[in-house]
């Protein structure tokens, strides 16, 4: 393996000092208890990563509301929950006081399942369209959760508009609500800007980012021209994130695809490097877009064995600032620890699929390649 100081290098993140340039991206792993609390294995699975010794890790899709949830046992954000998210954040600081622990916020919109309560911001479909009204709301359950994740001790937020989700529902070009939530970038980002601004203000140094598919790969989706295109073609999610970046966006966290719809653009698979290399431009072009904003790669688990050379690659450039794994935390949550002591120790994710199975089979989460994964040292 080539040298990778870039990699393992203390960096600035938010104004904050951090130990290296490794993001464990937010994984679902369906394991809460009951009305989405804090569970046993959820705090299994981030003190495993607290021992990893991450630069930042992102606590994984947490529902801003308990009625429309995408998961039978996804966590959930509110005032009957937060003693639990208290006791994560404690026992993660504890742990490893030198990462930023922050949380994903998320509405599941149209993906919510059948369980719950599916619901879409624009398109012809049965899924019950949002209204006004109902947009403010979730707009006030996102500012109310980004208070409670303030006060809980989290470092920051991250705003879900990404894989299909409500946020990123909103931002695509096929949106053409006539109120104030559809047609210009402004009012298709509205809710995510607002967001962003509530995190700004509700305490000092409190970090705020946001995770974009910028490339959908769907008609009328993020990264198209218009409602009518399949095409790439990025100015539009340029003007959109300008919006976003305009509300004070400390970082740009950069995906692409729907997960059920585009799944092996957003998570490349064995033997198709060319998906993995799409992540790579992706994250270039925000950072060129963006270069005062921080940037995180994302699909570098698809690299294996050379995913720290990539990584090392993109930061030397100046592609990207900071570099996400996903499902690697969940194959090795140690991954950053056993990089810099030993490397030869690391068990690299197969791709086998095993995790994203067992989420869209609304089963509790985990690396089924290395089955005790969570309790190595």
């Amino acid at each position: 393996m080539q040298s990778i100081q870039f990699l393992l290098s203390p960096a600035l993140f938010g104004g904050r000092p951090i130990r290296n340039r490794l993001a464990a991206q937010a994984m679902e792993i369906n394991s809460a208890d009951a009305g989405g609390a804090v569970s046993a294995l959820v705090l299994a699975r981030y003190a495993s990563l607290a021992a990893g010794g991450w630069g930042i890790v992102v606590v994984e899709a947490v529902s801003v509301t308990a009625d429309s949830l995408a998961r039978t046992n996804g966590l959930v954000l509110n005032g009957r929950t937060i003693d639990g998210f208290k006791r994560l954040v404690e026992l993660y600081k504890t742990a490893n006081p030198d990462s930023l622990f922050i949380i994903q916020l998320s509405h599941a919109g149209r993906l919510a399942g059948k369980f719950s309560r599916p619901v879409g911001a624009c398109g012809n479909d049965s899924v019950p369209r949002l209204s006004l009204a109902e947009l403010d709301a979730i707009g006030s359950l996102h500012t109310e959760a980004v208070h409670l994740a303030a006060g809980a001790g989290f470092d920051g937020v991250e705003i879900k508009a990404c894989h299909g989700y409500l946020g990123g529902e909103l931002l695509r070009p096929m949106n053409d609500r006539p109120d104030a939530y559809g047609g210009s970038p402004e009012n298709r980002a509205r809710l995510i800007s607002s967001a962003v601004a509530g995190a700004k203000a509700a305490r000092p140094g409190f970090i705020a980012g946001v995770r974009v598919s910028l490339y959908e790969g769907l008609r009328g989706g993020c990264g198209t021209a218009g409602a009518d295109d399949v095409i790439e073609e990025l100015s539009d999610m340029r003007s959109v994130l300008g919006v976003i970046a305009g509300a004070g966006v400390d970082y740009i966290n950069v995906s692409a695809g729907v997960p059920a719809l585009t799944p092996h653009l957003t998570r490349p698979v064995a033997g198709n490097a060319f998906d993995l290399y799409h992540h790579f431009r992706y994250a270039r072009t925000v950072k060129e877009w963006f270069p005062d904003t921080a940037v995180i790669g994302s699909a570098y688990s698809t690299g294996g064995e050379s995913a720290a050379t990539y990584a090392e690659e993109n930061l030397a450039a100046g592609r990207t600032d900071f570099a996400g794994f996903g499902r690697q935390s969940l194959a090795d949550p140690l991954f950053p620890r056993k990089l810099a002591d030993r490397p030869n120790d690391i068990d690299y994710c197969t791709l086998c699929g095993g995790c994203s199975k067992l989420l869209k089979n609304q089963k509790p989460v985990r690396c089924t390649a290395y089955p005790c994964g969570e309790a190595r040292t």
